[in-house]
C-alpha cells in the first residue's frame, strides 16, 4: 500500500514532479466516478465530466489551504460540474457529427459576419486534417455525409447496406471522428507537457493517419496529464462551436 500522503503529493507536484499528479489522479478517480455516475447515469458524460474535474484542480491546486481536505475539495468540485452540467446540458463534443437532430445544433446568428465566417473555416479544416486518421470505410461514410449531402436510403444504397443496418454505422464512425479529433488536437499541443507523448510523436510529420491515431489514443487514455490536454482542447472547440457559425457555400 502507498503510505504516501495526499499532503505529500501535492507538496510533490507543486514542486513541478507530474507524476505526483498521476498518483493523486490514480488514488481519488475512482470514488469521483462512481459518485459521477450515480448522479449522471451516462458513463461518457462521467469521463468528460471527471476529466473537467482534474483539469480543474490542476490549475487551483495550490489554492488548497489544508491538503488534508483533498477528498472533500474534489467532491465539491465534482459537484459543481455536476450541476453545471445538468443545469445548462453542457456536453462537451467537438463536431457538429456527434448530433442526429438540427435541434441539438448550435443556433446561427449573423451567419455572414466576418467572426462567424472565421469560426467556420478553423472548424472545417479541424475536421479536414483530423478525418485523415479515420479508416477508409469511415472516411467514406463522411464524405458522402458532408460532401455529398445523401442521407437514408440513398446513403445505404451507396454504402451497399441494409437501411436497418445504416445507423450503427454511422454512429461508429462519428466515434471514430472524435477519437481523431481527440488524437490530432493533443499532439498538436499536448508534446509541451507530456515528455511520453513526444517520444511517441518524435519526427512525426503532422498528417494523422489510422496508426499514429490509434497509439494517440491509448496514450490518452493512460495519461493523465493528456487526459487533461483533451478536455482542454474540447472545451476550446465547444467554444468554438459556440460563435455564430456560417453553413458551407
Amino acid at each position: 500500500m502507498d503510505a504516501t500522503t495526499d499532503a505529500d503529493l501535492i507538496a510533490a507536484y507543486l514542486a513541478g514532479d507530474h507524476g505526483a499528479f498521476t498518483k493523486i489522479y490514480k488514488r481519488h478517480s475512482p470514488i469521483l466516478r462512481r459518485t459521477a455516475r450515480l448522479k449522471l447515469y451516462d458513463k461518457h458524460a462521467c469521463d468528460d465530466i471527471l476529466q473537467d474535474v482534474f483539469f480543474i484542480v490542476a490549475k487551483k491546486l495550490h489554492d488548497l489551504h489544508d491538503p488534508e481536505r483533498l477528498p472533500q475539495w474534489l467532491q465539491q468540485i465534482l459537484v459543481r460540474e455536476v450541476y453545471r452540467y445538468n443545469a445548462k446540458g453542457l456536453r462537451l463534443v467537438a463536431t457538429d457529427f456527434q448530433s442526429d437532430s438540427p435541434s441539438d445544433q448550435a443556433d446561427v446568428c449573423d451567419p455572414h459576419s466576418e467572426g462567424a465566417l472565421v469560426a467556420y473555416e478553423e472548424l472545417k479544416e479541424l475536421l479536414k486534417s483530423a478525418a485523415e486518421g479515420l479508416g477508409e470505410r469511415d472516411r467514406m461514410i463522411l464524405s458522402l455525409l458532408v460532401d455529398h449531402g445523401l442521407e437514408g436510403n440513398d446513403l445505404a444504397s451507396d454504402l451497399e447496406v441494409l437501411p436497418k443496418d445504416l445507423h450503427s454505422l454511422v454512429h461508429r464512425m462519428r466515434e471514430q471522428l472524435q477519437k481523431c479529433l481527440d488524437a490530432y488536437c493533443v499532439a498538436q499541443v499536448g508534446r509541451r507537457s507530456c515528455p511520453e507523448l513526444a517520444e511517441i510523436l518524435f519526427r512525426w510529420s503532422g498528417r494523422l493517419d489510422v496508426q499514429i491515431r490509434k497509439r494517440i489514443v491509448y496514450h490518452i487514455e493512460v495519461c493523465p496529464i493528456c487526459e487533461m490536454v483533451r478536455t482542454q482542447q474540447r472545451i476550446a472547440i465547444a467554444d468554438l462551436r459556440a460563435r455564430p457559425s456560417a453553413p458551407p457555400r
